[in-house]
C-alpha cells in the first residue's frame, strides 16, 4: 500500500488569501507598502502599478487574479494577523501547545530528554532491527526551465534549490583552491564548503552534534588565521512565521565544525533565537551575542497572539562574555538603562521601554572594538563606547509602536578616519523600508541621510520598499571591508513590477546615491538565472568586492564578480514603461551580475511536510516543501524535479491513473494533473472548499480505494469529490477554464461536497469551532465505506458510510469519549490497511498542559458505536508525537518526533529509536510500505530518508 502522512499543525483563523500569500515564504505578511510614485504629470503605467500585495503577486497569473476576486468575498483583513498571516509555524506551535497556550523552557528540555532516553535504550533481544537510515534525496533539487517561470514572475531559469538559508560566513583568506565558507540553515544545520570559489562547490554536513538544527546565525573567530575557529547560534532570530525556531544555545568547533563542544550559555539563549554572534578582534574570550524572542513548535511562531516569551527563558537583548562563554552578562535591549529591560509580558506587548524582540544586528566600530554598535526591535540603532557598560540611542526607530520594525546596519571605515553607517529599516509594510547613511557615528550626535525616494523618476527610488510587508524576515545590509562606498541591501521580489528585476537585491558603489538591481543576470532577458524570492545574508569574497556569496529561502548563490549592461532590456513593449520609469529601468540595469550561480548541489536541505508514494512504483516519491514547492523524484534517489512553485503542502497519487497527482499549496488549495505532473497541466479545484481556518497544511489524501476520489478536512468539516474534482467538466474543459497559469475561471473550479449535515468542528459535536479544525482524514484499502477524522481539540470520528452517494447522508461517530483521552490536538491517524475498524493514533502536545498518552491503539466496534483504547505510550515520556505508521506485517509501531522517529518493536513496552544514521531532525510525516519493507520519513530541513525495514 501506499499512505500519505500529512504535517500535523494546530488550525488558526487562516483565510484563503492568507495561505495564498505565503506561496513563496511561509510565514510573510501581505499588507500593502503603499502607491509607487510617478514622475509629476506622469500617468501610472503597465507593468508599474507596484501593488506590493506580496504573494499572491506571484501566482500563475490566471489563479492569482481568480483568487484576489474570491479574496474579497472574505471577512476581515484577509486574515492577516500581528506579525504576519498565521503560519505554519503557529499551527505547529499550537499543536504542542494546546490546551495551553504556550511552550515553557521546562518542557523543551523534557521533550529533548525523553528523546535522549529512547536513543540510548537498548533494542529489545530477539527482535530483529530495523537497517539504517539513507537519504533519498533531493541533493540535486531541480526548478526546470518552463515557458511559465519567467523574469516576471519567479526563478526564471533552471536552477537547482537548497531550503531555507539565514546566515553564512567566509573567510578572510578565501583564495582559489582554498576558500572556507560556513552556512546555517534553517532546518538543516551547519554545512561547509572548503572551496567555496569552484566550479562544483562540495558540501559536508556539520549539524549532527548540535541539540537542534535549527540554526540562526554562523561566525568565523577573525583572532583564528586557519578559519576552523567558529561558533552557530541555534535558534532562528527572525520573528517570521515560519523557522524562528527556539534554539538551544551556541555551539564552539576548533575544527571547522567537525566536532562541537557542549551548549555555551544555554541559561541564557535556551528557548531564544541568536541573531548575530561577535568575537572581538584581538580577544578571543570576548563575545557578544544579540538574542530574540523564539518559540518551540515545528517551526518557531510569530503570530495572531500566539507568539510570547518562552516561560523560562532568559531575557532577550544582548549579552556579553569575557571568559570565552563561560559566564555572560545582559548589557542591552534597546534602552539607557538595562535595567528597564524584564524579559516579561508587558515588555513583549511594547508597553515598555526596552525592545519587545530584542537585540537583532551588532557590529563593532572599524577603529575600535570597545565602541559597539547594536540594533533592536522597534528600538532603533544604540552606540556604546565603553565595551556595553553604558549606551546611547543614535538613531530612532522607524516606528517604535511597531515590533516588526527591524533595523540592519553596517558601518565601514572612511580615509578621514571617521566611521559610516549604513541603515536599511522597515516593518511590516505600515512605513516602507528605506536605506539611510551616516559618515560620522563614533561620536556624538549622528546625522542620518535618507537615501529613498518613492518617485521612479529619483535615483533613490533603486531603495524604496525592498523588503515591501516582511522586513522582520527578509532584509540585510552590508558593506565590504575596505570599500565604503559598496553597499549591498537585501529584500524580496517586488512582484507585478517591471521597472527592474525584481530588486530583491540592489548594489551601490556611489554610498547609496544610486543602485543597480543584483537580482538576475545578464544571460538573457526572459530566462535570467536569478536569486531566489527571499533574502537573508550576504557576504563578498574578501580579494573582489563585486563577488557576492547570497543567501535566501531557496539555498545559496554566488555571483560572477563582473557585471554586464543591460539597459536595452528595458525597451522591451511587454514590460509596459513610460519614459520616466523606462529611464530608471535603464539605469537600474545598467550594471547587472553577468552570472548567477546556484551553489546547492548537495544541499540536502529542503524542509519537507510530507511524502507521498506512487501505488506503481515505490520508489517514486512526491512531497511539499517549505518555500519551495511540491517536488517529485520520478524515481531518482538524487534527482527530484520541482512540478508546482510555491508553498508545498500535501501531495498524492491515484489508484486507477499512474500519471495523476494532486498537491496543495498551503490550507486545501489543491490542484489536479494528468499529466505526471507537468507544471503547465495543473488545474485548481478548490473553490468550494475555501471556507477559513483550515491547518495550514491541511488535511488532503486521494483514497487507496476508489479511483477519482479525494478528501479533505478544512476548518470547518470534512468534504469529498468523486471525480478528481473535475464535476461535470471533461478535462479539457477543465483545463479551459481552471488551469493554473491559462484558466479563464468563469466557472466554479472543483465539486468538493460536505460529508453529513452536522460539521466535525461545531456545537453539536461539543466544539466552539473558534480556532478549531480538521487535522486528519483518513481512509483504508480495506473497504470503500470506512473513514477516520480528528480535529485540533482531541475529537476522533469515525464514519461507516462515508461512500454514500448523497454526500449530505454520510454520518459520523464520535468515539473520543469513549474513554479517557488527551483533551491535545490529533497529530495522525493510521488506520489498518486490512481492517477499517482498527487504527493507531498520535497526539500532538505535552503531557504537562493535558494528561494522557501520545500513542493510541483504538478498535470501533460498528455494532455497538463504541470503541477500545490502548494506551501505547509506555516509556515515550512527554515527547510531542507528529505522526504514526505501522508495520502491519510484524506489528511494530513507528512514531516521528522533533528530533527523529522511535519505534516500539511488536509485544514489548519499551520504545528506541528506529534505525541509525538520521541526524537529530525535525521529521514532520512517515509513510510506510509494509509489503515493499520501506519507511520513509519527511525531515523538516534535510530532506527525504528511506528506512529498510527488518
Amino acid at each position: 500500500m501506499s499512505r500519505r502522512k500529512r504535517i500535523a499543525t494546530v488550525g488558526t483563523l487562516v483565510a484563503l488569501m492568507t495561505t495564498i500569500a505565503l506561496v513563496f515564504s511561509v510565514g510573510r505578511p501581505t499588507a500593502p507598502a503603499g502607491p509607487q510614485a510617478n514622475a509629476p504629470g506622469e500617468p501610472r503605467e503597465q507593468g508599474e502599478q507596484d501593488k506590493m500585495r506580496g504573494e499572491a503577486e506571484a501566482f500563475p497569473p490566471a489563479l492569482s487574479a481568480h483568487l484576489e476576486a474570491l479574496a474579497e468575498t472574505l471577512p476581515g483583513n484577509q486574515g492577516m494577523a500581528e506579525e504576519g498571516p498565521a503560519s505554519a509555524a503557529e499551527d505547529a506551535f499550537m499543536a504542542r501547545a494546546y490546551p495551553a497556550d504556550t511552550i515553557s523552557v521546562a518542557e523543551m528540555s523534557r521533550a529533548r530528554s525523553a528523546f535522549i532516553a529512547t536513543s540510548k535504550r537498548p533494542f529489545p533481544r530477539g527482535k530483529p532491527k530495523p537497517g539504517n537510515w539513507a537519504m533519498v534525496g533531493p541533493s540535486q533539487a531541480l526548478y526546470p526551465r518552463s515557458e511559465f517561470l519567467t523574469s516576471f514572475l519567479y526563478v526564471p531559469n533552471a536552477y537547482l534549490a537548497g531550503g531555507r538559508t539565514t546566515s553564512a560566513a567566509i573567510a578572510q583568506n578565501c583564495r582559489p583552491g582554498d576558500c572556507k565558507y560556513y552556512i546555517a540553515t534553517a532546518g538543516g544545520g551547519v554545512w561547509r564548503t572548503k572551496n567555496a570559489l569552484a566550479d562544483d562547490v562540495k558540501w559536508q554536513y556539520l549539524g549532527g552534534p548540535l541539540g537542534i538544527n535549527a540554526t540562526g546565525t554562523i561566525a568565523i573567530d577573525p583572532n583564528d588565521p586557519t578559519a576552523n575557529t567558529i561558533y552557530a547560534g541555534t535558534g532562528e532570530a527572525n520573528i517570521c512565521g515560519s523557522g524562528c525556531v527556539a534554539g538551544t544555545g551556541i555551539y564552539k568547533s576548533t575544527d571547522g565544525g567537525t566536532t562541537w563542544s557542549a551548549p555555551i550559555g544555554q541559561p541564557e539563549f535556551q528557548g531564544k533565537g541568536v541573531g548575530q554572534i561577535l568575537i572581538e578582534p584581538g580577544d578571543p574570550n570576548t563575545l557578544y551575542v544579540a538574542s530574540t524572542t523564539a518559540l518551540r513548535g515545528m517551526s518557531s511562531v510569530c503570530c495572531s497572539g500566539v507568539t510570547r516569551p518562552v516561560p523560562g527563558a532568559a531575557k532577550w537583548g544582548l549579552y556579553k562574555s569575557t571568559d570565552g562563554g563561560a559566564n555572560w552578562s545582559f548589557i542591552h535591549n534597546g534602552s539607557v538603562n538595562v535595567a528597564d529591560c524584564l524579559g516579561n509580558l508587558a515588555e513583549f506587548n511594547n508597553t515598555l521601554t526596552c525592545s519587545p524582540r530584542g537585540v537583532r544586528h551588532i557590529a563593532f566600530d572599524p577603529f575600535d572594538t570597545n565602541t559597539i554598535y547594536a540594533s533592536s526591535y522597534a528600538r532603533g540603532v544604540w552606540r556604546s563606547t565603553d565595551a556595553g557598560a553604558t549606551w546611547t540611542q543614535i538613531k530612532q526607530s522607524l516606528n517604535n509602536g511597531l515590533v516588526q520594525t527591524r533595523t540592519a546596519i553596517a558601518v565601514t571605515a572612511l580615509p578621514n578616519g571617521k566611521t559610516r553607517m549604513y541603515v536599511y529599516e522597515g516593518n511590516n509594510g505600515t512605513d516602507y523600508s528605506r536605506l539611510s547613511r551616516s559618515d560620522d557615528v563614533a561620536a556624538g550626535a549622528p546625522v542620518f541621510t535618507d537615501l529613498t525616494s518613492t518617485s521612479v523618476a529619483d535615483p533613490g527610488w533603486a531603495w524604496f520598499n525592498l523588503c515591501g510587508a516582511q522586513c522582520w524576515y527578509d532584509l540585510f545590509v552590508y558593506t565590504p571591508a575596505g570599500h565604503p562606498d559598496i553597499v549591498y541591501v537585501g529584500g524580496s521580489y517586488s512582484y507585478g513590477q517591471n521597472t527592474a528585476n525584481k530588486r530583491a537585491v540592489v548594489l551601490s558603489t556611489d554610498a547609496g546615491t544610486t543602485g543597480t538591481d543584483m537580482t538576475m543576470d545578464g544571460t538573457d532577458s526572459l530566462h535570467p538565472n536569478a536569486l531566489h524570492p527571499d533574502q537573508h545574508s550576504l557576504v563578498t569574497n574578501p580579494t573582489n568586492p563585486f563577488q557576492f556569496f547570497e543567501t535566501n529561502d531557496g539555498g545559496v548563490m554566488r555571483s560572477s564578480g563582473a557585471f554586464v549592461d543591460r539597459s536595452a532590456w528595458c525597451d522591451d513593449p511587454a514590460r509596459g514603461l513610460g519614459p520616466t520609469s523606462k529611464a530608471r529601468c535603464r539605469q537600474m540595469l545598467s550594471r547587472i551580475p553577468s552570472l548567477l550561480q546556484g551553489l546547492n548541489k548537495g544541499l540536502n536541505t529542503l524542509q519537507f511536510q510530507s511524502l507521498s508514494v506512487s501505488p506503481f512504483n515505490s520508489k517514486e516519491l512526491q512531497g511539499g516543501t517549505q518555500d519551495n514547492g511540491t517536488w517529485e523524484n520520478y524515481g531518482s534517489p538524487i534527482l527530484w524535479e520541482n512540478t508546482m512553485i510555491g508553498d508545498g503542502g500535501q501531495s498524492g497519487f491515484d489508484i486507477a491513473i499512474p500519471e495523476f497527482r494532486f498537491h496543495n499549496f498551503t490550507g486545501v488549495s489543491t490542484d489536479v494533473n494528468f499529466n505526471s505532473g507537468n507544471i503547465a497541466d495543473w488545474i485548481w479545484i478548490s473553490d468550494p472548499i475555501t471556507d477559513g481556518g483550515t491547518e495550514f497544511y491541511a488535511p488532503v489524501i486521494s483514497d487507496p480505494a476508489v479511483a477519482g476520489t479525494l478528501f479533505a478536512g478544512t476548518g470547518v468539516t470534512a468534504y469529498r469529490t468523486t471525480t478528481y474534482g473535475l464535476g461535470t467538466m471533461t478535462r479539457e474543459e477543465a483545463n479551459l477554464h481552471c488551469n493554473e497559469w491559462t484558466g479563464d475561471f468563469s466557472v466554479t473550479c472543483g465539486d468538493w461536497a460536505r460529508l453529513g449535515t452536522n460539521p466535525l468542528t461545531g456545537a453539536f459535536w461539543g466544539d466552539d469551532r473558534v480556532g478549531s479544525a480538521v487535522t486528519a482524514i483518513e481512509r483504508t484499502a480495506a473497504d470503500t465505506s470506512t473513514a477516520w477524522a480528528a480535529t485540533t481539540r482531541g475529537r476522533v470520528f469515525v464514519s461507516k458510510d462515508v461512500d454514500a452517494a448523497d454526500p449530505s447522508a454520510v454520518s459520523w461517530t464520535r468515539i473520543d469519549d469513549d474513554a479517557v483521552t488527551p483533551n491535545r490536538h490529533v497529530s495522525s491517524i493510521f488506520v489498518d490497511p486490512e481492517n477499517g475498524n482498527h487504527a493507531w493514533i498520535s497526539y500532538n502536545g505535552f503531557i504537562a498542559n493535558a494528561p494522557g498518552g501520545h500513542i493510541f491503539e483504538v478498535t470501533y466496534h460498528p455494532g455497538t458505536g463504541l470503541s477500545t483504547w490502548t494506551d501505547l505510550s509506555h516509556d515515550w515520556g512527554d515527547l510531542p508525537a507528529t505522526d504514526v505508521a505501522v508495520d502491519t506485517h510484524t506489528g511494530d509501531v513507528y512514531v516521528s518526533s522533533d528530533f527523529g522517529v522511535s519505534m516500539l518493536p511488536a509485544g514489548t513496552t519499551h520504545w528506541v529509536r528506529a534505525g541509525s544514521g538520521m541526524p537529530n531532525v525535525e521529521v514532520a510525516g512517515l509513510t510506510i510500505l509494509p509489503a515493499e519493507r520501506i519507511l520513509y520519513a519527511a525531515t523538516h530541513g534535510l530532506s527525504a530518508w528511506k528506512l529498510a525495514l527488518p
